[in-house]
């Protein structure tokens, strides 16, 4: 029964995490309309509302399921990243992995895991 509390809590933080990443991509796409961005710039801004976007759902899942604030995190992070990917891959982007790619995998479960530890103690 607990471990079926920590799943739905981390797919729910996954799927409000998605939610806040497509706002932001939305809103950035429509500046970028007005506004020329180089690919620094670019990647920076999705790294950054991903980045964001794993620490919310990840407090979220650890404040609903109320204990083991680090897997949840855990978990929100890992989903997160491998749905990114395989969404990515659908379309269109190369499914080679570069070490950009490894940096991005730790980044999010390290932020997940360390915002579940945060969402459980706030």
């Amino acid at each position: 029964m607990d471990n079926m509390k920590i799943c739905i809590s981390a797919s729910l933080g996954v799927l409000r995490a998605f939610v806040i990443t497509l706002i932001v991509i939305l809103i950035f796409a429509f500046v970028a309309t007005k506004v020329h961005f180089s690919d620094g710039i670019t990647n920076m801004i999705i790294m950054v509302s991903t980045l964001i976007s794993i620490m919310y759902g990840s407090i979220y899942a650890s404040k609903k399921s109320g204990r083991k604030g680090w897997l949840n995190g855990l978990l929100v992070g890992g989903l997160y990243i491998v749905i990114f990917y395989i969404v990515s891959i659908i379309c269109g982007s190369s499914s080679k992995l570069e070490v950009r790619d490894f940096v991005r995998v730790v980044l999010a479960v390290l932020v997940g895991t360390l915002s579940g530890m945060l969402g459980i103690n706030i």
